[in-house]
């Protein structure tokens, strides 16, 4: 049973009320200059397919695939043999200190099981003192250990994983018994540590499966007890080059049938109903995304290659582990030359030309989301197309 004895906190799903709602990042700041990084990615790489000025908006860094659980949904364990930690300590806060010079506005760090990395705090620590906005992503078995390097660090978000209100089916599903009475735990030492400052925010992520989206209105309501915000992304599959790589076929019992479109769709309205963050477009897409992707892929741009960029534990670079390959490796080169290089340009424009008949809905949620309800870019046109390098990028493309 989970007996933390937590302070009383409204149930608070994420809304459209304020940035921290949307992203994973509070406005800082450095928030005046995450608008000219968002200008100069949408005008120099979706409009024109030029080189920029700066770099990437967002940067996911995965700094250790290796990992303490064993989640049924996850491929980690085998992304940890093929790309296991190459990067040095000196290595590591060279990159942090050109993620800041180029405009970044927030990095994410995830796994595996990031707090495993002896990488983490001296980099965020780095990213900090330059004014860059920093989050983690944990299962949490860590976290109460950590929970004073965490505060002391000045991480802004701690998104921690939790697939349930009954502990028994969360740490079945991620097989270590104890799991989530541990998370539930360090997120209280992480509440008692940080005090009046509300830093680092909390937000507790849910996994929507055939599991647990019955139940999702209750589970919202136990975890809104112990974070700060709530929220959810849908079960995903096939993303390659991504923990969630594993094949539909393979996650079994986990993901709806072909005809239970229906019952899915009843079951998210049932708990939109009290839940907000439920009735925006990219949650009432779900049943989409799960039962016919072909239809969002045909509808919705992806901005993938053009905001962003995620680093694995070796220094290599890419924007997509699920369509396309690597982009550069930062052991070798710069991150500005490798987000302004041929590579990557090839594979913007394979993009810009809707060539990659592809959909991403939960790679990463918060992002997609934001996307999603940003009209006005999803809007512009994108002149000067290089055919040459839309061909060259479907011949680099994996997927």
């Amino acid at each position: 049973m989970v007996t933390h004895g937590a302070k009383p906190l409204p149930v608070t799903t994420e809304t459209s009320h304020g940035l921290s709602r949307i992203l994973p990042a509070p406005a800082t700041s450095r928030l005046a200059a995450a608008v000219l990084t968002f200008g100069a990615n949408v005008l120099c790489g979706r409009v024109l397919n030029v080189a920029s000025p700066r770099g990437p908006l967002f940067v996911t860094w995965g700094l250790t695939f290796d990992c303490n659980a064993y989640c049924s949904f996850c491929t980690t364990h085998k992304l940890h043999r093929a790309h296991p930690p190459g990067l040095s300590p000196e290595q590591a806060l060279d990159i942090a200190d050109q993620i800041a010079d180029a405009g970044t506005w927030v990095v994410g760090f995830t796994g595996g099981e990031v707090l495993m990395s002896p990488l983490l705090f001296p980099v965020v620590r780095r990213l900090k003192e330059r004014g860059v906005v920093a989050y983690i992503v944990t299962n949490g078995l860590l976290l109460a250990e950590h929970a004073a390097e965490i505060v002391e660090s000045g991480l802004d978000y701690v998104v921690v994983s939790l697939d349930s209100d009954d502990p028994r089916e969360h740490d079945g599903q991620r097989r270590v018994a104890g799991l989530m009475d541990k998370a539930l735990e360090g997120i209280e030492r992480l509440r008692d540590l940080r005090g009046r400052r509300r830093r680092p925010m909390v937000k507790a992520v849910t996994m929507l499966t055939a599991h647990n989206l019955d139940r999702i209105g209750a589970i919202f309501d136990v975890l809104g007890r112990h974070a700060d915000v709530v929220a959810a992304q849908p079960i995903v599959w096939g993303y390659g080059e991504h923990p969630h790589g594993r094949s539909k076929e393979r996650l079994g019992e986990l993901v709806f049938g072909p005809d239970e479109r229906e019952r899915v769709e009843a079951m998210l309205a049932r708990a939109a109903r009290d839940h907000p963050m439920l009735r925006q477009s990219y949650f009432r897409r779900i049943p989409s995304y799960w039962f016919s992707p072909e239809d969002l892929a045909a509808r919705i741009p992806c901005w993938s290659p053009f905001l962003r960029l995620t680093i694995n534990p070796e220094g290599q670079v890419l924007h997509c582990g699920t369509r396309f390959g690597m982009v550069g490796d930062l052991r070798r080169e710069r991150l500005m030359d490798t987000w302004n290089g041929e590579e990557m340009r090839r594979q913007r424009e394979t993009v810009r030309l809707r060539r990659n008949n592809c959909i991403c809905w939960s790679s990463d949620t918060a992002f997609n989301n934001l996307m999603d309800r940003l009209r006005l870019p999803n809007l512009l046109p994108t002149w000067h197309r290089r055919q040459d390098h839309a061909r060259n990028g479907d011949d680099q493309a994996t997927g």
